[in-house]
């Protein structure tokens, strides 16, 4: 069942339309600075990415796993990890603490050199549902199985809202947090829907090490969810995939949101280096990449490459035209806001 739940995903966010109506990027106008002063060669894209210093300012975000077309992407994707210096994630591996034979659709990524691995469980595992929780043997072995460098909570409670065999109790997954991050370095991530400020603070006070804001503007999985529903004729979730298509926190506020003093990697919607130097404007340490790199990653390392170098090479060219010779000086870079984004931003604290 996981596995075909996983290779619908796939094949949906590949073949259909599951984006929001509206990309908040579009939103963000960067000021042109005609006399930059900076010589395009000796742009430096490097960036302390909590404990490790990494080439670019971006992630390769956590996407798939549990599948054989999983683990030829998370090959695919390593590779370029490894060839890009970047981190990269991996999709939640619920699927292997399950069934063990699935395990090698993650672990996969251990052939390449890697330099930042991050393992990835879902929010709602952390207390029971239908099924018992995560145990901490069930955590040390998710961690082992990639040799993990961090480990990525994700939060993606409207997913399970709409699809039919969604996990439905919240209650005590702080708490348990809480407890997990005493033990590991973990980052929470929204897959969609973004962070308030106030999940944000109650985030740090879990102790988790980092905020990956996943905001609203990209791959809506209520969408996708849509699209599960339709096929199987399910009218109450196709209906609720509907309604809350374009719910949640736009990308680029969720950022503002969620500067609460541990590092912020702005995600949902990127599209390409502008939209990654905006984030990074906007306040992230870092921008993470999902779809942008599924729509190649089951046909070739090569193509991947072909897309990463050109989302470095705008990032540069973004950086060269505001006269930003570091990422540092890039986040200081002059910039407006427009509508509808502008109110989305003004809310910030309210």
């Amino acid at each position: 069942m996981i596995e075909n739940r996983k290779e619908e995903h796939i094949r949906i966010a590949e073949t259909e339309n599951v984006t929001t109506d509206h990309n908040y990027w579009d939103d963000v106008e960067i000021i042109h600075q005609a006399v930059p002063e900076v010589d395009f060669d000796s742009i430096d894209t490097s960036v302390k990415f909590l404990d490790h210093k990494i080439a670019h300012p971006m992630i390769i975000s956590s996407m798939t796993g549990g599948t054989d077309l999983a683990k030829k992407i998370n090959y695919n994707l390593s590779t370029v990890a490894e060839k890009f210096s970047i981190p990269m994630g991996v999709g939640s591996m619920r699927a292997a603490v399950e069934k063990k034979e699935l395990a090698d659709t993650f672990s996969v990524i251990l052939q390449s050199k890697v330099p930042v691995r991050i393992a990835n469980i879902g929010a709602p595992q952390l207390v029971k549902q239908g099924k018992p929780a995560f145990t901490d043997r069930d955590i040390e072995y998710v961690m082992g199985l990639i040799e993990a460098d961090y480990l990525i909570v994700h939060f993606n409670f409207l997913q399970e809202m709409v699809q039919p065999e969604g996990d439905r109790n919240a209650v005590g997954i702080l708490r348990r947090l809480k407890e997990i991050a005493g033990s590991y370095p973990v980052i929470a991530k929204e897959t969609g829907n973004g962070i308030s400020h106030e999940a944000a603070l109650a985030l740090k006070d879990a102790g988790v090490r980092a905020i990956d804001v996943g905001g609203l503007g990209g791959t809506s999985f209520a969408a996708i969810e849509y699209y599960r529903a339709q096929k199987s004729g399910d009218l109450e979730k196709m209906n609720s995939g509907k309604s809350f298509w374009n719910w949640g926190i736009p990308s680029p506020a969720s950022i503002k949101y969620s500067h609460v003093g541990i590092p912020v990697i702005g995600s949902g919607g990127l599209r390409n280096g502008l939209d990654l130097a905006k984030a990074i404007i906007m306040g992230a340490d870092a921008g993470g990449f999902a779809r942008m790199l599924l729509k190649s990653a089951d046909s070739s390392a090569q193509d991947i490459e072909a897309t990463v170098l050109q989302i470095i090479r705008d990032l540069k060219i973004a950086m060269f035209l505001t006269g930003s010779s570091s990422i540092a000086k890039l986040k200081k870079a002059r910039h407006f806001i427009r509508e509808p984004l502008r109110s989305w931003v003004d809310a910030y604290g309210r």
